[in-house]
């Protein structure tokens, strides 16, 4: 009898400790998928203001005005600068998303780096072509990735829509199944 009494306590004790590691672990994992999603629309809104033009709308830099078209040209460059830290920590945070929702996770992260990386490189063509030598169909391209664009015509701005729903539908049901569990645990 008492031989069973220990087999019975060891079983609890396991499916114990496998009850607070599963907890343990969903903990974890839904608070990084909180994290990683606060730090997509934080970079969602800083991308949004880095394409805002540095000019008023309508109004295109003439030729004359060169070093207000550097400026403008310049302007999401160093509004990207300043917040590069934000890009290096979502970056950073991929691999351990990866690690809890596997590698087609990583998938928003991506598009997210590409959306910034070809924010800054038209820019930087931008920059590179005072002269204006590129052709029209080129430096639409580009003045379109800065944010020269009629909204209705901003196919970055769907991009980085879609990279945002892309990664609530990963996180949300994750956080709002934590959050159903914190309220249950705090009920009873």
């Amino acid at each position: 009898m008492a031989g069973l009494a220990t087999i019975i306590a060891a079983w609890a004790g396991i499916r114990g400790v496998d009850a607070w590691r599963a907890e343990i672990v969903g903990r974890r994992k839904a608070e990084l998928a909180e994290d990683v999603l606060a730090q997509f629309y934080r970079a969602r809104d800083v991308l949004i203001w880095a394409r805002l033009p540095d000019r008023p709308p309508g109004s295109a830099p003439q030729g004359e005005d060169r070093d207000r078209r550097h400026q403008s040209h310049a302007s999401p460059i160093e509004r990207l600068t300043q917040e590069s830290a934000l890009f290096s920590e979502l970056q950073a945070s991929r691999y351990r998303f990866m690690a809890y929702f596997g590698e087609s996770s990583s998938h928003p992260f991506e598009e997210m780096r590409a959306i910034h990386g070809e924010v800054m490189s038209s820019a930087e063509s931008l920059i590179r072509d005072p002269d204006q030598l590129a052709s029209d169909t080129e430096r639409d391209r580009w003045e379109d990735a800065i944010g020269w664009v009629d909204d209705a015509d901003d196919v970055l701005a769907r991009r980085l829509a879609e990279t945002i729903a892309a990664v609530e539908h990963i996180c949300r049901p994750l956080i709002a199944d934590q959050h159903y569990h914190r309220r249950r645990t705090m009920d009873a």
